[in-house]
């Protein structure tokens, strides 16, 4: 049997494996330094002619044997995890493709390689891509490599070097080699993109992230100097500076979202490895803002540009630089647009605030693989995990700022507007007067002037905030409505059937039992598979039917105009009509209401009505698997509020929300793979806008929320 191997020409290799392979000429490059970095050396210099680029280390160099035995090789490697250098310290190998080198393809049609290995002859190896040639040369005294690549495909002038000093600086993250340009126009160092932190100057805040594959667990480190001193007087058991969180990250996220198993989860997040991140939160708020919300910054002197960079040890992937928003924070921010004074919506940090790094292990996170040219990653169930545990610790970055802001808000909703302007009112009364004001009078009629124009921009601003918030609100709630509005409208129609559907079960049974075949279809044989199992089959269709009509009857019952007509009414009234709907349709729920029958409250039926279907909707959902349920509804006025008690006995809430259970309460917030996340949401904005609020959530042994409802609405 005869052995074949493939037979490729050298331009075809080049094409593919250079000219089309990289992106971008700057990333062609970075491959360039990489093997300087990885061949040891402590100083690449580039040097920039007419038509020329010279690539020069003081690296290990090659001899004739690494040549052909290896840089001949397409796709061999033979570099492991790490070496030491000169300077006996370690460096991460960046290679292990075996096919870098082509990179030189991409940026020149002929190249000259000028090696020399410690105690072996130089060499010269030459290609124009259609022929190579190796030579060795005794003149070569200096160890390292020179590359020089003519004929260059694209002109470097000014504007295009200084895009690559600035790729450069994004994508190198050591200080082991010295990056040289030399330019007829520019000649610098390549310096570290980002800076030393500092709170103040570059940035407002910083977040750490360290997640430990071990533990599976993700610690979140907040320092921040955003706000005045001054704010913590309204930030009770707040610290407006710093801020320490650990997640599990097996109760943060569900295993059913990647398809995986608990274990499968598990493993995947050990396999994963450790990595760590930093990034830098900075915002440019308006005037009004700064004094609204008490900043302590109007402007940063130095702050740093939006922008995540991915670095796998010494550099970063070149996909992966900054320019694109890998980490989908646009995409999270418009999902959920929420300014972060906005009391129930979840405040979503924008991608041109956050400016930072990832830092992940060749060795360490072997499961996240470069593509082939090492342009990206492999988008695989590891790097979609990495991507979600990111998200995790910047969440709890977004929702510890939204609660200090919240904090601060709350002084501009109650404070005094306008101060008494007896001048003004004079004045208004009497335009003669202005001539006659005193010194004194004059200058506090400009004082009121001035106040009246900052309330003036302090009302649009408020207007503003208020548009958006209703924008962000109406946006979900149209969307709940039209899926309401296309069941009733379906509901409508099945309206005379609810009869027929209710008894057709028990009008087939006693059919098939006056034909004489009920008894039969009951026999052993007859029974033994489910697909034929007739009783069975009529006993799940009827289950099925009892839904259909509860699904009917709520839809029919629960959108009448008059639900929305504010009135003085009975609320045990109103809440005994719920619990009898809810029992009748699920037979395993007990729903206990604890009030006085005096309660007499001016209110729209529609307000306790979406606040009780959510929270019994919710209890059921998370107790489906329960043959029992049991909910105490507890109410009391207090004062022009109602205080409400609900208690479930189920099996209360989630891991993930124990130590933060207000957290249920932020938009498309859930634990349920098909869930919408919008129930507790809505029963936190309908409290709010009706004038009450949530006032504490437990969830350890059962499930309990207190709230207050206003007479807003």
């Amino acid at each position: 049997m005869e052995q074949l191997q493939y037979i490729i020409e050298d331009k075809t290799i080049a094409y593919l494996l250079g000219t089309n392979n990289f992106t971008n000429d700057e990333s062609a490059v970075l491959e360039l330094v990489k093997n300087a970095y990885d061949a040891k050396a402590f100083t690449v210099t580039l040097s920039f002619f007419k038509e020329t680029l010279v690539i020069e280390d003081d690296g290990m160099g090659m001899n004739t044997s690494d040549i052909r035995d290896k840089w001949m090789h397409v796709g061999k490697s033979e570099k492991e995890y790490d070496v030491v250098d000169a300077r006996n310290k370690i460096r991460i190998l960046s290679g292990s493709k075996g096919i870098g080198r082509f990179a030189l393809a991409r940026l020149g049609e002929k190249i000259e390689l000028y090696s020399k290995k410690r105690g072996y002859t130089g060499i010269i190896w030459e290609t124009d891509w259609n022929y190579s040639s190796l030579t060795e040369k005794e003149e070569i005294q200096e160890s390292g490599t020179k590359i020089v690549i003519s004929k260059l495909r694209e002109k470097w002038g000014k504007k295009k070097v200084q895009d690559l000093v600035l790729f450069l600086s994004k994508t190198y993250n050591d200080t082991a080699m010295r990056i040289t340009i030399n330019h007829p126009e520019i000649t610098c160092d390549i310096q570290k993109y980002f800076p030393e932190p500092q709170l103040g100057r570059n940035c407002l805040s910083t977040i750490e992230l360290i997640y430990d594959s071990s533990s599976k667990k993700l610690s979140t480190t907040v320092l921040s100097d955003e706000f005045l001193d001054e704010a913590k007087k309204y930030c009770e058991g707040l610290n407006i500076k710093q801020a320490y969180v650990e997640s599990n990250l097996l109760d943060e996220i569900e295993a059913s979202e990647y398809d995986l198993t608990k274990e499968g989860l598990q493993l995947c997040l050990e396999n994963l490895g450790d990595f760590s991140a930093q990034f830098y939160f900075s915002i440019k708020p308006t005037t009004i803002d700064v004094e609204k919300f008490m900043y302590k910054y109007a402007k940063l002197p130095e702050a740093l540009p939006g922008g995540v960079i991915l670095y796998r040890n010494a550099f970063s992937i070149s996909s992966y630089e900054g320019k694109k928003d890998w980490l989908g924070f646009g995409k999270r921010s418009r999902k959920s647009p929420a300014a972060a004074s906005h009391p129930t919506g979840a405040w979503r940090v924008r991608e041109n605030q956050m400016a930072g790094k990832v830092e992940i292990d060749k060795k360490n996170n072997s499961f996240l693989v470069d593509l082939s040219n090492r342009q990206g990653l492999e988008e695989n169930i590891y790097y979609q995990l990495l991507i979600k545990i990111i998200h995790v610790g910047v969440s709890e970055f977004e929702r510890y700022r939204q609660n200090i802001v919240r904090s601060i808000n709350v002084k501009n909703e109650f404070e005094k507007e306008r101060a008494d302007t007896p001048v003004f009112d004079k004045v208004v009364e009497n335009p003669k007067l202005i001539s006659t004001l005193s010194e004194q009078e004059a200058k506090q009629l400009v004082n009121e002037m001035k106040s009246f124009h900052k309330e003036s921009k302090e009302a649009i601003k408020d207007k503003e905030d208020t548009e958006e918030r209703y924008k962000y609100d109406v946006r979900i709630l149209n969307v709940l409505a039209t899926v309401g509005l296309k069941a009733s409208s379906i509901a409508h129609e099945m309206r005379n059937d609810r009869n027929s559907i209710a008894s057709n079960t028990e009008c087939i049974i006693e059919a098939l039992k006056e034909y004489g075949m009920w008894d039969e279809l009951n026999s052993p044989d007859k029974t033994k598979k489910a697909y034929n199992n007739v009783p069975y089959l009529l006993k799940s269709n009827n289950e099925v039917s009892m839904k259909i009509i509860a699904f009917m009857n709520a839809m029919l019952s629960e959108i009448e105009k008059k639900q929305f007509e504010p009135k003085w009414q009975s609320i045990a009234d109103i809440l005994k009509r719920i619990k009898h709907s809810w029992e009748s349709d699920y037979a395993w729920v007990v729903i206990n209401v604890n009030m006085g029958e005096d309660v007499i409250y001016f209110i729209s039926e529609d307000v306790l009505q979406v606040i009780a279907d959510n929270l019994i909707l919710n209890s059921i959902q998370q107790n489906e698997e329960s043959n029992h349920l049991e909910i105490n509804i507890d109410v009391k006025q207090i004062g022009e509020v109602l205080s409400f008690v609900y208690k479930d006995n189920g099996r209360g809430l989630d891991k993930k929300y124990i130590n933060a259970p207000r957290k249920i309460l932020e938009v498309h917030e859930t634990t349920r793979r098909n869930g919408h996340g919008l129930g507790m949401w809505i029963v936190n904005n309908t409290a709010i806008m009706s004038g009450g609020s949530v006032e504490k959530i437990s969830g350890e042994q059962g499930f309990t929320i207190e709230f207050t409802i206003g007479g807003a609405i």
